[in-house]
């Protein structure tokens, strides 16, 4: 689906409303996994994992409300990928999703139950707030569980889900742990 809508685009800009046209039949699994690929970028423009965090957490509370299809605001489906975004999804996006489905596939019916699907949602929502907090290079580890819930959604696979609800826990605690010695920090300024 991403290369096809690649290669019709051509040359030509590829807005973000496209994207979620084209995912839209497959649900909330496969825009989570196309919008995480350019958030593996080492260096990012500013505001990439704002950007990315919020259409996240969006995504989230929609998922928690029983939606099954993504909407995005006007203003959201507006916004044109870069150059740089675009050839990134070509190059390593692509061969990174064919890798993924030749391991994913169908494991556990269970995930498609109503509980499995709001569990996920409050990962994704988390991962969407730590992308939009200030925490420094935190942008890779809350895409990579997004990626993976994405997978497991996408293709109702136990191993992805699971394996992106474990290490998104890993993450919320390395992010606990972040903000506690911040916080400890700048209160050992202030008192100095």
């Amino acid at each position: 689906m991403l290369e096809s809508l690649l290669e019709e685009a051509g040359a030509r800009p590829v807005h973000m409303g496209e994207l979620v046209d084209q995912a839209a039949e497959r649900g909330f699994g496969m825009i989570m996994v196309i919008l995480g690929l350019p958030m593996l970028i080492p260096v990012l423009p500013p505001g990439s994992s704002t950007v990315v965090g919020s259409i996240y957490a969006l995504f989230a509370l929609q998922m928690l409300s029983g939606a099954t299809v993504p909407w995005v605001p006007a203003r959201v489906r507006k916004i044109v990928l870069s150059e740089g975004a675009v050839a990134i999804l070509r190059r390593r996006g692509i061969p990174l999703l064919r890798s993924a489905e030749r391991m994913s596939r169908p494991r556990g019916a269970w995930t498609g139950s109503r509980l499995v699907y709001r569990v996920a949602a409050v990962m994704v929502l988390l991962m969407g707030l730590v992308l939009l907090s200030p925490l420094p290079f935190m942008n890779v580890l809350p895409t990579v569980v997004v990626m993976l819930i994405g997978l497991g959604m996408l293709n109702r696979d136990a191993v992805f889900m699971l394996a992106g609800l474990a290490v998104g826990t890993v993450a919320m605690g390395l992010v606990v742990l972040s903000a506690g010695t911040i916080l400890i920090l700048i209160e050992r300024i202030r008192r100095a």
